[in-house]
């Protein structure tokens, strides 16, 4: 069994945290560096017991460059000016990176299919094998049941998250979109207050909720007369999301260059 080095930016926050504890405790990874911002209360704690498993004599550093020093793979979980740095920074070193960063603008987007001409990018506003699927399904549904169809997207998350909609509600969306040929931003709807009028015909409508400590939580409805399917996801556990990054890590440490998803590291398609 081959093993692959990895490098975690952001190793005191929540996804952080867990994608250590899981790397720990799993042979077939090696832990290279971990950081956090320059004065940071956790700078200096051993990673290990950071994360809440056993001391591994490796501490949390503001020294960006230990990011890439004989890493095969970076795991992103920040925010977009960081995941786009770091991904410069792979380019440089030839090194595979994987982003599960959301909120990043079309530049950025564009950016990334740049760089993937050099080096393997795993690009996932959600990193959860069952939304990977969902998405799918959605895609599927949305096909088969036709335009006249209404799509509308339901997401909650917790109250710290500071992006809306969701980059995996913005993912499902354009699962839709793309199904009928349509670019997302040309029917998505996320504001409606007052007196809006009737609901456009083929929009993509998104509703947003905030509160406690909700992991993450997507519904998408297909509505008309007479009747409605729901396609739900709930998490209950952020360490979904860790464990599907480090599966596309593994998978991108010895792929060929290129801008991947989640689907392409499952072989769905799509």
């Amino acid at each position: 069994m081959k093993k692959i080095s990895v490098s975690i930016p952001g190793g005191n926050g929540r996804m952080g945290k867990t994608l250590i504890g899981l790397i720990i405790e799993n042979e077939k990874y090696n832990l290279v560096s971990s950081t956090c911002l320059p004065g940071e209360d956790e700078e200096g704690f051993d990673i290990g017991l950071l994360a809440g498993k056993i001391k591994i004599s490796k501490k949390l550093t503001s020294d960006t460059s230990s990011l890439f020093r004989s890493s095969d793979v970076l795991i992103d979980f920040t925010v977009p000016k960081a995941a786009m740095l770091h991904a410069k920074k792979c380019y440089d070193n030839d090194m595979s990176i994987v982003i599960g960063t959301t909120g990043l603008d079309v530049s950025q987007e564009k950016e990334l299919l740049s760089l993937s001409k050099k080096i393997p990018i795993v690009y996932s506003a959600n990193f959860s094998i069952g939304v990977t699927l969902l998405s799918n399904l959605v895609s599927n549904a949305t096909k088969i049941l036709g335009k006249e169809w209404d799509i509308e997207i339901l997401e909650m998350h917790h109250k710290h998250k500071i992006d809306a909609p969701s980059g995996t509600a913005l993912m499902l969306g354009k699962s839709a979109a793309e199904a009928r040929d349509q670019k997302l931003s040309d029917v998505k709807e996320v504001s409606r207050d007052g007196i809006v009028g009737k609901r456009k015909s083929e929009e993509i409508g998104f509703a947003v909720l905030r509160g406690g400590d909700v992991v993450g939580e997507h519904s998408v409805l297909f509505c008309n007369e007479g009747e409605r399917i729901e396609l739900v996801h709930k998490a209950t556990d952020r360490s979904i999301f860790a464990s599907g990054a480090l599966r596309a890590a593994y998978w991108a440490a010895t792929a060929k260059p290129g801008l991947y998803s989640l689907s392409d590291v499952l072989n769905l398609g799509g």
